[in-house]
């Protein structure tokens, strides 16, 4: 069994570091970080979890296509050894789940079996 997921929109984001400050060479001062105003780019975080090994495996893309739906498909299934005979990929009902393309994708990966959530 294998649980996928679209993690997005995701988007670049600053983090304060960490710097030691050393209080015996002068007095520490108050931490200060720039201003963001978060007009970086945004993408989409793919992943898919297999809760039996606890295996993970992600990838990023550029926006939440069909297209890029099918590809990420198909680099978790190369992921899988060739000897397991059965996945099962648990996902919601977003509409690039069971796209034509997706019913292509399964066409030519038998093993494969989608379990759609309810809503």
């Amino acid at each position: 069994m294998i649980c996928l997921d679209e993690m997005g929109p995701e988007s670049a984001k600053s983090f304060a570091g960490q710097r030691l400050v050393d209080v015996t060479k002068r007095s520490a001062e108050r931490a200060k970080q720039e201003i963001d105003y978060g007009r970086r780019g945004k993408g989409y975080i793919f992943g898919a979890f297999q809760p039996a090994t606890g295996e993970a495996f992600t990838q990023d893309y550029a926006g939440r296509t069909i297209a890029n739906w099918v590809d990420f498909l198909e680099q978790v299934d190369q992921q899988i050894a060739p000897e397991i005979e059965r996945v099962y990929a648990i996902l919601d009902n977003l509409n690039t789940h069971h796209a034509d393309d997706v019913l292509l994708f399964c066409v030519r990966h038998p093993r494969w079996e989608f379990v759609f959530q309810p809503t």
